[in-house]
């Protein structure tokens, strides 16, 4: 595809006139040119060959410039001198100027990148690890964004994931069964401590692979913990079993210490609650009963 030098070159050959287009211009500047410069390379590439007084008649520019700026268009590779007398000039190809601008440009770029990194890179590294907060909180609201981070939160664990959930949080935990799965055989450890009833005796059966435990007193508070790293915590609005809809509100932690906090009072609680195989045939009995 010719470029918006190119273009504007062809047509204004096909028309037979001396080019007067400011986009052409704009476009030579861009490349480095003053207005000066591309004035007099539009010229050469229009005229073919031409001495400074042409350029200077034609153009409209002093002809005690012409010297000047024809010399910086030869030190940036735009123009030839021909070996005349008196003395002629003429334009480098457009493509390739443009060819030697572009490599030019690309070893410019390649060594600021180089000093640059080299001089500053630690010391931004160091100054923005003295200048940020150690941690950081941010409130979530809604059920949908909710699950969102706490999806997120599954997909970041390296080691292993902490929760302790409600009685409906335990069953709506049960649809990311198959997310966990993988983790699980992945060798990430999963422990879940929550309220077990007949009520959430289904979910205990698809999430069996998980470390659960039984807590006799249902939490409206609930919290999940990666690696000692990152925790959410969070309330549902209503505790239900709805998987999407809820004006539930939690706060995101990304804090170590308060993450290592809320992990120390889950795995004191989890160690106390009863595992989930020992009381499970006594759920599924329970619901039986509730459901002849």
């Amino acid at each position: 595809m010719a470029s918006t030098l190119e273009k504007g070159i062809i047509c204004s050959e096909n028309r037979g006139e001396r080019m007067n287009n400011s986009e052409l211009t704009n476009a030579l500047m861009e490349l480095g040119l003053t207005q000066y410069e591309s004035k007099i390379y539009i010229t050469l590439v229009t005229e073919g060959v031409s001495t400074a007084k042409d350029i200077s008649n034609i153009c409209g520019i002093p002809y005690g410039k012409i010297y000047e700026i024809i010399n910086s268009l030869t030190n940036k590779g735009f123009v030839i001198m021909l070996p005349t007398k008196p003395m002629k000039y003429r334009a480098i190809s457009p493509r390739e100027t443009i060819k030697l601008v572009k490599d030019n440009m690309s070893r410019k770029i390649v060594n600021a990148e180089n000093t640059v990194v080299r001089e500053l890179e630690a010391t931004f590294k160091k100054n923005k690890a003295f200048i940020e907060p150690k941690g950081l909180f941010w409130v979530i609201n809604g059920r949908t964004a909710i699950n969102k981070k706490m999806e997120e939160l599954f997909e970041k664990a390296e080691d292993h994931i902490y929760m302790f959930l409600s009685e409906n949080g335990f069953n709506r935990l049960k649809y990311y069964h198959e997310v966990l799965r993988e983790l699980r055989k992945k060798g990430i450890k999963i422990s879940i401590s929550t309220t077990l009833s007949g009520c959430n005796s289904e979910a205990l059966d698809y999430l069996k692979f998980c470390n659960v435990g039984h807590v006799n007193h249902n939490t409206a508070n609930q919290f999940i913990s990666v690696d000692g790293k990152e925790a959410l915590l969070y309330e549902a609005l209503p505790d239900d079993e709805n998987l999407r809809y809820g004006r539930d509100l939690g706060v995101w932690v990304l804090n170590k210490s308060f993450t290592s906090f809320i992990e120390s009072f889950f795995e004191i609680n989890h160690t106390q609650a009863i595992p989930a195989k020992d009381i499970s045939n006594n759920l599924k009995i329970k619901n039986d009963k509730n459901n002849p």
